[in-house]
């Protein structure tokens, strides 16, 4: 059956009074800092009110930037940010997702950690259209220069065509249980680096301890803690391929306290061991390249 969206909370009229005229671009060259944002698909950020402060690479270099009403961040795929969650800011976030578009409207109530986001929505990731030729647009031209004054022009037409998505009737054959577990596969891509628990995710959404585990078990392919761990070691894996980071260093931007730890796990789920990985899959650094989109389980 198809329904017609609501998108009351759209923010419609932030967007037109304060029209984007200047994005930056997040790299992915230089060793990301400790709890850096990073995810597999591209990422568009939007302030709506307040500052937005960050650390960026941009020109070979780690900058701190700020961003206001009128100005966006775009990260592709791998690339990262650090971000600062200054209290009153607020974020319009808008996820590319290997099979979801997902957008967020995030407050921030306390410095450094966002409260999670009072309005959220996803739609299917669209395979045509203007959406997928605009991504990859997107990461040409920052590909080629990281401050051409096409990007604004680029994601404000990508932003317009989000919002056309949410006004489109669509088919609505997943269930709530399936859109929440969706959700949450998200917020774990995006905060796996945080000292985050099946307890702690659960309180966020709004759901017990018990509901959580139920959902991923019925309608997911793996538990929750499995799901968490097998993204923390992904994102192990593209470290290890791509950065020069001890294994300290790697274990902690995973989320994992304890090295060998994680070693352990590490070794579990891929039958090798991070340095053995390392040594086979190590990329060249020195060629320019977009990062690659990691499919993940969903």
């Amino acid at each position: 059956m198809n329904e017609p969206m609501n998108p009351a909370w759209w923010p419609a009229r932030q967007l037109q009074r304060h029209r984007i005229q200047k994005v930056l671009a997040c790299g992915h060259r230089l060793n990301p800092p400790l709890f850096s944002h990073v995810v597999n698909f591209p990422r568009l950020e939007i302030p709506l009110h307040g500052q937005y402060r960050n650390q960026i690479e941009s020109g070979g270099k780690i900058v701190k930037v700020t961003l206001g009403p009128g100005s966006a961040l775009f990260a592709g795929p791998s690339c990262w940010n650090l971000p600062e969650w200054c209290p009153g800011l607020e974020l319009l976030s808008i996820f590319f997702g290997r099979s979801r578009l997902s957008i967020s409207h995030v407050s921030a109530r306390a410095k450094n950690y966002p409260q999670l986001a009072s309005q959220k929505y996803s739609v299917p990731r669209p395979i045509s259209g203007p959406v997928p030729h605009l991504l990859v647009a997107l990461a040409e031209v920052m590909a080629e220069d990281e401050s051409s004054p096409a990007l604004a022009d680029l994601v404000r037409a990508l932003v317009c065509c989000v919002e056309n998505l949410l006004r489109q009737p669509v088919a609505r054959a997943d269930s709530r249980a399936q859109t929440l577990l969706e959700e949450i596969r998200v917020f774990l891509q995006s905060h796996y680096q945080y000292d985050i628990t099946r307890d702690s995710v659960a309180a966020q959404f709004g759901v017990t301890p018990n509901h959580l585990s139920r959902l991923f078990q019925t309608h997911g392919r793996m538990t929750f803690t499995r799901y968490l761990t097998h993204v923390r070691i992904d994102r192990a894996k593209h470290l290890l391929r791509n950065y020069n980071l001890k294994l300290d260093d790697i274990a902690a931007r995973c989320g994992y306290h304890d090295t060998p730890y994680f070693w352990h796990v590490f070794k579990r789920m891929t039958k090798t061991t991070p340095m053995a990985y390392r040594l086979k899959n190590r990329s060249s650094r020195t060629t320019s390249r977009v990062p690659e989109e990691t499919t993940l389980p969903g």
